[in-house]
Formats: C-alpha cells, sequence, structure tokens
C-alpha cells in the first residue's frame, strides 16, 4: 500500500480543492511559526479514526521512537530533526503500513494514514471504541451532516454517544430507558414509554425533524429497537446548518450495528419486570474471496407479563446489514431492518386544564400514584407498533483525502394506538377513561443525503471541506373517520380508586379505512469549511440553502392548503486549542424550522405551519485527559412556538427562550472505577404571549436542574466483575402556563451487578439489575399545553416506571 497515494491523486486532489477554495470565496492568510514535528491521524477503510495504533518513526541509525494514537486517532512525533525518516503503523486486524517521510528544515509534516484489513483490501465498520476498558467514552462519531465522521474532541458544538456496550450492560430496551445513560437528554411522553420525542437543553421535538440513521431522516415517534444499534449520537441544540431545517430539540443519529473486522457471534437470554422472557442473537462476521462481503444479522423475540398485573408486552425484531467492496476504494452497504413493539394493559397518560374559558382548570395533582395499580391502563388495549427501514449507502474514496458518499432511506411506521386516556374532571384526582383515538395510524418517510468532503492546503493554510445535500418526503396518513367520543368511552373512577374497565360495546377501534393528510418536503445544499490557521486557531462556517414545500389533503384526497418556503440556516465557530486535547469554541447558529403539524383535536387538524426560524449562542470547553473527557458548554436559545388556542386553532403564540449550563464527565476516576455522568441547569421563560400572567414564567414540565451519575466499580473478583450504580436526579417541574403549581423534585436509583466467567470455552457474562430500587412514583414528563395566558387546552403527564428486575445471560461463542 503507498501510504501517501499517487501523484495523480494529488493533482485530483489540488484541483478539487481549487474550485472547492473559489466556490466557498476562501481566501489565504499568513502563515503562522511552524515547528519540526510529524504528526496526522490514522483512520480505517471506512474514515473511522482508529484508537491505540501503534506507529513508529525510525531514523537509522538511532533506535525507533514510538507512540500510540490518541482518543481521536491522532499521533505526533516533536522534536525532531531534519532528515530522513520511516514511519511504520500497526493496529491489531490491519495490515502493517510502512512509508518514507521528509523532513526538511523548520518543517512541520502531517501526514495522515488509512490503514487496510488485514490480507485484504476490503471494507469494514470500525466504529470507536466506547467499551469498559475505556470508560465508555466514544472519540468518533459516524456522520455529523456534511461533514461525514468526525472526532467529538474538535467539534464546536456539545456531543454525547451512547455505545452499545452500555446499553447492553444496562440491559436497555427502548429509547426512554436508554436516556438516562444519555444524561444531557431529556424526551417527551407522547403516547407511552415507546413513542416519545427526545430532546436537549429543554427544547421539545417534533416526529422526525431531529431523528436520522446514518444521517438520513426517520419517523421516531414509533417503533425503535435498541438492539439493532451500534451507537446512539446526539448533538444538542440547533442543528440546521448540518443537516437542513430542525427545531433546536438536538438532533438524534442511530447508527445501525453493520459488519466487523472480528467475528461476532453471542445470543443473550433475558428475564425482566414479572414474566417477560427475551431471546436475543448477534451474528456478524467477513465471507468469500479475501473476506469482500460482510454481514450482521439480529433477532429478537420476547413476551411475558409487565409490571401491571394483566399487562403484556411483546416484542420482534429482525435487522440485517451487509457490505462489499467490488472496486478499491468503493464500498456499498446495505440495511434492512423490521420491529414490532406491543403494549397492553400499560397505564395510560392524564390530562388536565380546562376545555374553555368558562371551566374551571383542573391541576394535575403533584404526586403521582403508583404506576403498578391496576386501573389507570386498559388491559385489552395499548399500542401495536411497527417500523420497517430499508437503506443503502454507496461510498468512494477518490484518494487519501477526499471522500463522497451517497445514501437514501425508505421507512414504513405503522401505529395503532389505543391506549387509555384519562381526562381529570377535578384537582382532587376525579378522571373520565375513554380509548385514544384521532392519532396518526401510518407514516412513511423517502430520505436521502450525498456528501463529499476532505482536505486541502491553501498555502500555510488548511481546509476541511465538505458540500452535500440532505433531505426527505414524511407522508403522514389518518382515519377517513374518527369514531365518536361516546363509543370510546369507558366510564369514571379517581386517581385514589381506580376502575378496571370492560370495553365499550364497540370494541377497539380499527384502521380499516385511512388517507395520505398530509406530504412534507425538505430539501437542503449544505457547504462547511473548517480553516485552520495553525495548531491553536481555527474557524468553521457552516450554511444550509433550504427549500421546504408542504400539501395538505382532506379524506376524499382534494389539497386542501399547503405553502412553499425556502431559506438559509447559517453556523460560525471560532475554535481555539490551548492544547493538542483541549478545545475551547464559541457558535452561533440561526436554524430554519419546519413548521409543526397541528394535532387532530385542533379545527386546522393536519395542517402544516410556515417554516419559522430559530436562534442559538453556545461557548464551549472540552478537554480529553488520558483516561476521562470532560466537556462542558453555556448556551441560550430562542424560538417560536405553536399551541391550540382558544378558538381552537393551532398557531404560533409566543417565544421560548431557554439559557442553562451543561456539563458531562466520562471515563475512568480511578484504576477501578467508571464514571458517566453529567447535569444541565436551565432557565426556561416564555415571551410575547400577549398576557402579562404568562408573560416571562418557566416553561411547562421543565425542570431547572437534571442530573445523571453512573458510577462502575470492577470488584477484584474474577475476571469481570462489576457492580454499578446510577442515580437520576430531577428538579421541581411547573405544571401550568402560569406557574401556579409544581410537581416535586425526585430521585430514582437503579443498582446493577455483572460476572463473567469461561464456560466450556465460550465467554459468558450475568447481568442482573434492579431499576427505581425504592420504588419512586413520579410523573416522568409533562407536556405543554397553551402559552398564551388563556389556560385553555389539554395538558398531558405521563407515569414513571416503578420499580422492576431485569436479568440476563449473554454467551459468546
Amino acid at each position: 500500500m503507498n501510504l501517501y497515494g499517487s501523484q495523480g491523486a494529488a493533482r485530483t486532489a489540488r484541483a478539487v480543492g481549487a474550485l472547492l477554495v473559489c466556490a466557498c470565496m476562501l481566501t489565504a492568510v499568513p502563515a503562522f511559526a511552524q515547528s519540526r514535528s510529524i504528526s496526522g491521524v490514522v483512520r480505517d477503510p471506512q474514515r473511522a479514526v482508529v484508537v491505540g495504533a501503534q506507529v513508529d518513526l525510525i531514523a537509522p541509525p538511532a533506535a525507533p521512537v514510538t507512540t500510540a494514537t490518541d482518543g481521536e486517532g491522532r499521533y505526533r512525533f516533536g522534536g525532531l530533526v531534519p532528515g530522513r525518516y520511516v514511519m511504520e503503523v500497526r493496529a491489531k486486524g490491519f495490515q502493517v503500513v510502512r512509508g518514507d517521510v521528509s523532513l526538511a528544515a523548520g518543517q512541520d509534516v502531517e501526514r495522515d494514514v488509512v490503514l487496510e484489513l488485514a490480507g485484504a483490501a476490503e471494507s469494514v465498520t470500525v466504529t470507536a471504541s466506547g467499551g469498559v476498558d475505556r470508560g465508555y467514552r466514544v472519540d468518533a462519531i459516524g456522520s455529523l451532516g456534511p461533514l461525514g465522521a468526525t472526532t467529538v474532541l474538535n467539534t464546536p458544538n456539545t456531543i454525547s454517544v451512547l455505545p452499545s456496550e452500555l446499553m447492553q450492560n444496562g440491559q436497555v430496551k427502548n429509547f426512554k430507558e436508554a436516556s438516562k445513560f444519555l444524561p444531557l437528554v431529556q424526551f417527551q411522553e407522547m403516547q407511552g414509554s415507546e413513542v416519545l420525542r427526545p430532546a436537549t437543553r429543554g427544547m421539545q421535538g417534533s416526529n422526525m425533524q431531529n431523528a436520522r440513521m446514518d444521517g438520513m431522516g426517520i419517523v421516531v415517534t414509533g417503533a425503535n429497537s435498541i438492539e439493532t444499534l451500534q451507537q446512539i449520537e446526539v448533538l444538542n441544540g440547533l442543528g440546521g446548518a448540518l443537516y437542513g431545517p430542525a427545531n433546536p430539540s438536538g438532533m438524534f443519529n442511530f447508527v445501525p450495528k453493520r459488519p466487523t473486522v472480528q467475528p461476532v457471534r453471542q445470543v443473550t437470554l433475558g428475564y425482566d419486570n414479572h414474566a417477560i422472557g427475551t431471546v436475543h442473537a448477534d451474528v456478524g462476521g467477513r465471507a468469500g474471496r479475501n473476506r469482500i462481503f460482510g454481514y450482521r444479522a439480529n433477532a429478537l423475540f420476547g413476551s411475558g407479563d409487565a409490571f401491571v398485573k394483566d399487562s403484556h408486552l411483546e416484542r420482534r425484531m429482525m435487522s440485517l446489514a451487509g457490505d462489499v467492496q467490488p472496486f478499491t476504494g468503493t464500498t456499498i452497504e446495505g440495511f434492512f431492518s423490521y420491529y414490532n413493539a406491543e403494549q397492553r394493559g400499560f397505564p395510560g397518560w392524564f390530562t388536565y386544564g380546562r376545555p374553555n374559558n368558562r371551566a374551571p382548570f383542573i391541576l394535575l395533582p403533584a404526586d403521582a400514584p403508583d404506576p403498578a395499580r391496576q386501573g389507570y391502563g386498559q388491559s385489552s388495549a395499548g399500542l401495536d407498533l411497527t417500523s420497517r427501514i430499508v437503506q443503502g449507502r454507496a461510498k468512494q474514496a477518490l484518494n487519501s483525502n477526499w471522500h463522497l458518499t451517497a445514501g437514501v432511506l425508505r421507512q414504513w411506521t405503522d401505529r395503532d394506538i389505543s391506549t387509555q386516556v384519562n381526562a381529570l374532571t377535578s384537582s382532587a384526582g376525579a378522571y373520565t377513561s375513554s380509548l385514544a383515538v384521532g392519532f396518526a395510524p401510518r407514516f412513511g418517510v423517502t430520505s436521502d443525503l450525498a456528501h463529499l468532503n476532505g482536505r486541502l492546503d491553501s498555502g500555510s493554510i488548511r481546509h476541511d471541506v465538505a458540500i452535500g445535500t440532505s433531505g426527505y418526503t414524511f407522508n403522514t396518513f389518518s382515519d377517513v373517520t374518527n369514531p365518536p367520543a361516546a363509543s370510546v368511552l369507558l366510564g369514571t373512577a379517581t386517581i385514589a380508586a381506580p376502575v378496571v374497565f370492560a370495553l365499550p360495546p364497540a370494541g377497539i377501534p380499527t384502521h380499516d379505512n385511512i388517507f395520505k393528510s398530509s406530504a412534507v418536503n425538505q430539501q437542503g445544499f449544505n457547504a462547511s469549511d473548517t480553516v485552520t490557521f495553525d495548531e491553536h486557531w481555527s474557524f468553521r462556517a457552516t450554511a444550509s440553502q433550504d427549500w421546504i414545500w408542504t400539501d395538505n389533503y382532506n379524506n376524499a384526497g382534494v389539497r386542501t392548503g399547503g405553502y412553499s418556503a425556502n431559506g438559509i440556516s447559517p453556523l460560525g465557530s471560532l475554535i481555539y486549542k490551548p492544547a493538542v486535547n483541549m478545545t475551547l469554541y464559541a457558535t452561533y447558529g440561526s436554524s430554519l424550522q419546519q413548521g409543526d403539524l397541528a394535532p387532530g383535536t385542533a379545527a386546522n387538524a393536519g395542517q402544516s405551519l410556515e417554516p419559522y426560524r430559530s436562534r442559538q449562542t453556545e461557548v464551549g470547553y472540552k478537554v480529553a485527559m488520558k483516561q476521562v473527557t470532560l466537556s462542558t458548554a453555556v448556551f441560550r436559545i430562542n424560538r417560536p412556538f405553536a399551541v391550540t388556542e382558544a378558538d381552537n386553532v393551532f398557531k404560533i403564540a409566543g417565544n421560548q427562550i431557554n439559557t442553562g449550563l451543561e456539563a458531562m464527565l466520562s471515563g475512568r476516576v480511578a484504576e477501578r472505577v467508571i464514571v458517566s455522568a453529567g447535569f444541565t441547569v436551565i432557565d426556561t421563560n416564555v415571551s410575547d404571549t400577549g398576557n402579562p400572567t404568562t408573560e416571562g414564567r418557566h416553561f411547562v414540565g421543565i425542570p431547572k436542574f437534571r442530573s445523571n451519575v453512573l458510577v462502575e466499580y470492577h470488584v477484584p473478583v474474577g475476571t469481570a466483575t462489576f457492580l454499578s450504580l446510577n442515580w437520576q436526579s430531577v428538579g421541581r417541574r411547573p405544571i401550568d402556563d402560569i406557574n401556579s403549581s409544581w410537581t416535586p423534585s425526585y430521585n430514582v436509583i437503579d443498582l446493577g451487578a455483572r460476572y463473567g466467567l469461561p464456560v466450556m470455552g465460550q465467554a459468558m457474562t450475568l447481568r442482573v439489575g434492579v431499576n427505581n430500587l425504592t420504588d419512586v412514583h413520579y410523573w416522568s414528563t409533562l407536556g405543554p399545553g397553551n402559552i398564551t395566558g388563556t389556560n385553555v387546552g389539554s395538558y398531558t403527564a405521563h407515569l414513571g416506571s416503578p420499580r422492576t428486575v431485569a436479568a440476563s445471560m449473554t454467551v459468546a461463542f
């Protein structure tokens, strides 16, 4: 392998670089002082950084000098004298790479290395390590908009990553459970624990604006299997300049499991709650001549009674990923997944507020009831969610610096939602129950991406340039007719004395006749340039030119409205690195945001509001020490907010302004102690509501303080014995828009243990965990109602999970 590429490739890179420089109107500036050093980044065939690769620098007759790549795949040899050197790079599973380096007087040479698999020039996905050996630290993410794979340390945004090993050790089943290991992440439950919108910085997300799979848009308010994922990557706050139109609740990229260098053969048997048994198989590797074909297959089935008597949970999942490299530098990937999750008898949600100005306001009781008690949910009704995803990607390495990626994704999501809705009729806890109706029974998504990224030099200035496009078509389906309220009515009860109801005579509503009620299309063109002046200073400029167009239809298929709009979402960051392992940055962004969709209960149900714009300022500091990574940031976000007003019309009714501080730490704080922790302190306010009773009040359901601390201790018994403690703390939250009442703060503690041992020559891991050890009863999420001051409309509240026990056994063979 040629370490540095051919002269022809270099000429190609220079030509492409010159065009991009002109397109971006970049101007070179004088060089700064240089030092005598050789440095660079080591990457795998798919451009993910390789951590811990051994790099030897040889200058006979002197002895070789050896170093290893750090958490962002970088190596550096300093204090060198001019001369000719030989460099060798070694990493497990890859070919040894050898090449010459000439160092002139006063020169600072940078040489990046792309490794090839041992024995063949084939492609494989290697995700930056986030295992126990590194304290669950992950140093790189797979997709940051058009920038592609990038390191966390040098990104001027708050980024958190949840690796698969932590999800497996935490026995995570859904995103709600996974979120506690992402301490800066919140969520808003929509219709239960499986249907939720993830969020950061106190900003509620949407159905799909803030969710991606391998960088391509997906619906998040449906069935999502954690067991198919290699990691979850989160960019906090505003991401429109990188991904296209999006609200400022963050960007969540779900990375599916893909073929690996080493074979994967493992089966996990699980048992949790009262009687839910689960079997999960994960198999992967490479096959064919020179192992040019890669495969990864996952299958899961789980069924049994949950924590409420007569409740039931059933899950089915199958996924298959493959890749092939037909030509040198070309990789073609495919992925398919099917996931079905069915819940029956789980607690429904509570609604409160008032239907009109004449009715008294009904408050939610500050203390939540026991979610394991029968009567808050309907044992014969609940959720039946199915999601199917098919995607394909092609990657082309033009040379060692320039790479092209293109992909397309198709998703079908079916949602049968018949959960029990408990509408409070008095502040003392009386309620009327009915079956949920009016929610979209189906979503369909087609999304795409294409980006070219690479590096070029303009004099002594380095440019990391990326251009690309991404977008999607999002179709929403509705029932031609919704059943009348009387046909889904269950009866009346109180929180103190819930009732187990019989099904109404009409039974559970079905979705036999549906129609496409809206189509939302968006496409953006992204361009980014990270200009590195010297080893300390750089500047990143990113912008997305976006187009959005929507169509709304009635149940006769007649278009009833829509709009077409376009705009630019810019983002600029000044970056200062006082040392190679530190990053200080200041980022400002303005993002076009797709208008929200009016809910089914509004007079303008199904209508898409016109786009509106959010703004964010962020200042942060990151440091990657030998065993610990720390990230901090202060931020301020301003965005419009839409609600259903007193006239029952869904429209923009004010602004939400969030100002806060967040921090996150992960890694080994001692030889046997791993910590993954974070907190957010946030001040949420609403403005421009037109009413002094709500002006400047705190936003409903957002705590001023939220934190999560995971501590694992490696017990000096056996080879892999760990004890874990997870502590989640959430501050008090306002119940209504005028902040007349607040829910109390709460703390949830989870305990766990795992033990690894060899059995008949195979590796086995036993895990047991107790979640919510003290069985705290709390409201997990409160949904906002109305911020106009009329206090008309329906707020929502969901119950947190009770104490549960989970156990599993994983055998790797």
